[in-house]
């Protein structure tokens, strides 16, 4: 039994991880042309049963976009486990090139982790660093057209027809992997913050090396207004369901 728990546990910090990236994503109107800061809060509840919380935080400053995702287990989750993630993120505005990006991991049941990410590119290279437990990790490799997450998800917000499915390829430092959006209709939904009008989008995770695996699956609502805030992320890995849902946000 506690091996499953574990495995929800891991399955739980991807899923906080994930939709804080799937956040940015639709994130538009945040700031302006000059620079600003927005800051999405955000409640994680498992089968019903609060389980952690976390928030994004995007700062606009001149050509230059930084994003700051943060993430704690919380009630039933931390009952197993204490988990802490954190997704930091560079990338140019106007290109959309992304610079530095590191995720980070601690728990005191879990292997910590660290992964950073430099993108050089003039010579189309990027450094990976890693570090998991004791094992340390460090080379290059050559990149074409790979995204980090939090910029991939900022690329595909900058998409005007949400009525036509797309995809963008994604390198978080250990997989390459595709992820899949496509429309699922407008309804209204009812989260922390309120009810809101909203557009559905079905996520689709597929890993693009090895014996390419679907790695999630997800269903994610986002504002049907000028802002595209998202207000909903929903998935169910292993055991339950796990809801992500807008408690706040302040443009």
């Amino acid at each position: 039994m506690l091996g499953k728990h574990l495995i929800f546990c891991r399955n739980a910090v991807a899923l906080l991880v994930v939709g804080a990236v799937c956040s940015a994503i639709f994130a538009t109107g945040v700031c302006s042309a000059a620079g600003g800061t927005e800051v999405l809060r955000y409640e994680v509840t498992w089968n019903g049963n609060k389980a952690g919380h976390g928030d994004i935080t995007t700062t606009k400053n001149g050509s230059q976009v930084s994003v700051l995702a943060q993430a704690v287990s919380d009630g039933v989750l931390k009952a197993f486990v204490e988990i802490w993630s954190r997704v930091q993120a560079t990338f140019t505005a106007k290109t959309f090139q992304p610079k530095v990006y590191q995720y980070h991991l601690k728990s005191n049941r879990l292997r910590g982790e660290l992964v950073d990410l430099n993108f050089d590119h003039t010579t189309k290279t990027v450094q990976i660093k890693k570090l998991l437990g004791d094992e340390h990790e460090s080379h290059c490799e050559k990149f074409s057209d790979l995204y980090d997450p939090v910029t991939a998800a900022y690329l595909l917000r900058m998409q005007k027809d949400f009525s036509k499915a797309m995809f963008i390829d994604i390198f978080d430092g250990r997989d390459k992997a595709r992820l899949f959006v496509s429309p699922a209709g407008n309804e209204n939904v009812q989260v922390k913050s309120g009810s809101h009008s909203a557009l559905c989008l079905n996520l689709r995770l597929v890993k693009l090396t090895g014996d390419r695996k679907e790695i999630g699956t997800a269903r994610l609502w986002i504002s049907n207004d000028q802002h595209r805030i998202p207000l909903l992320l929903t998935s169910s890995p292993v055991v339950g369901t796990i809801r992500f849902e807008l408690v706040q946000a302040q443009l």
